[in-house]
Order: C-alpha cells, then structure tokens, then sequence
C-alpha cells in the first residue's frame, strides 16, 4: 500500500479502499483503535497519528471486514464508511489460565526427538529411503 493511502486528520486515521466494487473512503475514530488494542489511558494518550496510520496499514483485513459489516447494516451504497469504538470487531481473549492441580503445564515432548541411527538391516538388505 502506498504511503499516502493512509493518512490522519485530526482524531481520525482515514484510507481510502476498494470494497465491494466501489473505492469507498473508510474513516477509522481514534477510540475505535484504542478500543481495540485495550490501552489504558496513559497508553492511549501516547498514541501518535504514524501508531495509528501504522495500525491501519498491518491490520487491513480487520478494516476490511468491520467496513463491510458496517455497509451491510446501513447504506450498502454509501461512498463512506466510519468506524467508531466498538464496530472494529473482537479481539481474541486472552488464553485461559491453567486449572488448578494441572500437572501439564507445557508441552509434553521437551525436544527434538533422536534419530536413532540402526546400522544396517540383519539381512544384508539395503534399506530404502
């Protein structure tokens, strides 16, 4: 993607995409990435406009999906489409903890396993690969 496709004005980071046959300009609200990533305040805050157009740029696919939701339930016309806090789709929850008493708490194979090197088979025989 070029690098002025994404740009910021103001608390908004827009891009400009083809969605469903049309180039659609796509608007993306500072609370919505916020939102998304889970920042704390002070975090939010430090958020820069080059965060947020970078966010944009590596999370296009999530941009594309909440866009096209967003159409779908309103004006699947529309030449726009803005993204608020909330619209921008679910992160994956955190992994769950272990249970208590779990006596696995890793994987069970610890390494590469051997080879084991047999020598040649009791017949004389070559063995194939």
């Amino acid at each position: 993607m070029e690098n002025d496709s994404v740009r910021t004005s103001g608390d908004a980071t827009l891009v400009d995409m083809w969605i469903e046959g049309k180039l659609r300009a796509i608007s993306l609200s500072r609370g919505a990435i916020e939102t998304y990533l889970r920042l704390p305040a002070d975090r939010a805050a430090a958020l820069s406009e080059d965060d947020r157009r970078e966010f944009v740029r590596t999370n296009l696919g999530l941009v594309v999906a909440a866009a096209k939701e967003r159409l779908l339930g309103s004006d699947p016309d529309a030449d726009s489409v803005e993204i608020e806090p909330g619209q921008l789709g679910a992160r994956s929850p955190a992994p769950p903890a272990p249970r208590e008493g779990e006596r696995r708490t890793g994987d069970r194979r610890k390494g590469d396993r051997r080879k084991v090197n047999l020598g040649p088979p009791p017949s004389g025989e070559r063995r194939r690969s």
